[in-house]
């Protein structure tokens, strides 16, 4: 999982705020007016490099957003929401933007596409966290049956949601190991999953760090870094859809891991 980042000063705060939508002088007029708790233009402006004529500005903003209430007199006075309302609705209109512009994408997505290009494509993720992410995405994509193979229980956490989600949609899903660790994980936390061990002699002798078989054109392979393999520095994926290669690879693996035994 990414790491919260650390914020320990002003203009690390300003600048996580501008990437809710704030300009540097709103961010800035708005942390100044939490440090003060009620402020007027020039006290805002002797707390924090905004001048006072841009306060005016960045207050009106700040209002629009619902993040300040005004106080009109002589001199005008400003008093911020409380933190917790604040992120309610910055984290809310940080949604609603990032919904528009999905459902813009969404909307445009494949219009230029080179069907002749994508036909064939092989694609490639690096990054345990990616990895799991690309696997619980086509994960949600099956229609009939999921196949996984894992060698480390670990490998499990980050998709359960994805298997649970499969099995209601009336998915089989299998997990298969050669370790019983990760079968045993997989029977406790996934109800109505089918497991497969694979025995000692079985085991092919290559660092696979997982395999993912969705429907009978769906795989994904990867590497974990080893001694055996110095130059992969973080587990990296490849996988592939509907193509040629990824059906091929798809009946060969499945053939092998059929007859694997039941659990």
């Amino acid at each position: 999982m990414a790491e919260t980042p650390t914020i320990d000063d002003d203009e690390a705060a300003v600048e996580a705020l501008k990437r809710f939508g704030l300009s540097t002088y709103e961010a800035r007029t708005f942390v100044a007016l939490q440090k003060l708790e009620v402020g007027s233009a020039s006290e805002v402006a002797e707390v924090t490099d905004v001048p006072r004529s841009q306060v005016y500005g960045a207050t009106d903003e700040l209002e629009s957003r619902g993040l300040i209430d005004v106080q009109q007199g002589t001199p005008t006075r400003y008093r911020p929401v409380d933190t917790e309302e604040a992120r309610d609705r910055l984290y809310t209109g940080l949604r609603a933007t990032g919904d528009a512009a999905f459902a813009y994408i969404e909307d445009v997505r494949g219009e230029q596409a080179n069907l002749e290009e994508r036909g064939e494509a092989i694609w490639t993720v690096e990054g345990e966290e990616n990895v799991a992410a690309r696997c619980a995405s086509l994960i949600g994509n099956a229609d009939a049956d999921v196949l996984y193979a894992a060698s480390d229980p670990g490998a499990l956490d980050p998709l359960l949601e994805a298997f649970r989600g499969a099995l209601d949609r009336g998915v089989a899903v299998t997990v298969v190991s050669a370790e019983r660790p990760v079968l045993d994980a997989a029977r406790e936390s996934i109800e109505g999953v089918d497991t497969r061990v694979v025995p000692d002699d079985r085991d092919p002798g290559v660092s696979t760090g997982r395999v993912l078989l969705v429907d009978r054109d769906t795989v994904l392979l990867s590497v974990r870094p080893t001694e055996a393999m110095p130059h992969v520095s973080e587990e990296t994926a490849f996988w592939s859809t509907e193509t040629g290669f990824a059906m091929l690879l798809v009946a060969i693996l499945r053939e092998w891991f059929g007859d694997v035994g039941v659990e």
